[in-house]
């Protein structure tokens, strides 16, 4: 769930409320991607009710949370390459 609330964010949602409409309105396959387990008996992911996302982002460390994504892309972004590059000029 929480990075349900993540990629809400990420894609503009700025309030409890937007957060959850978000999470509401995914498509099941992004539910699915983002761990929402599919019952059973109908196939479907449920989604959390409003309160209940808005009772985890209360509890979240918001410094914690972004220490550990920005720790993560960090890790994910490539080296950058020590050697300076040169910009080619071209008359013609």
């Amino acid at each position: 769930m929480l990075c349900a609330a993540v990629s809400a964010v990420l894609t503009g949602a700025r309030s409890l409320i937007a957060i959850s409409e978000w999470i509401t309105d995914a498509p099941q396959h992004v539910l699915g991607v983002l761990g929402f387990a599919a019952d059973p008996l109908t196939g479907l992911r449920p989604v959390p009710h409003a309160a209940t996302v808005r009772r985890l982002l209360q509890r979240v460390d918001g410094d914690a949370l972004d220490a550990a994504i920005s720790a993560y892309l960090q890790a994910r972004t490539p080296p950058r390459s020590s050697r300076r590059r040169r910009n080619g000029r071209c008359d013609g």
